[in-house]
């Protein structure tokens, strides 16, 4: 590969536009409410799951049983 080659695939990546999903995470992420949402979700969890290291305990039907 010559390097004019390998500057003309840099550019023509640098210019082609994202995929579509990326295009969306972005949207989301630049959207106001999106933002107020997600900040108002993690202060409530911050508040309510409360400091103590209490670990709840697993309930017998959602463990799978020893071989």
């Amino acid at each position: 590969m010559t390097p004019e080659t390998l500057i003309a695939l840099f550019e023509a990546r640098a210019t082609a536009l994202p995929p579509e999903s990326s295009q969306m995470l972005v949207r989301h992420l630049q959207c106001k409410e999106s933002l107020a949402v997600s900040r108002a979700i993690a202060e409530a969890s911050d508040r309510y799951a409360g400091n103590d290291s209490q670990l709840l305990t697993t309930p017998a039907e959602l463990l799978t049983p020893l071989a």
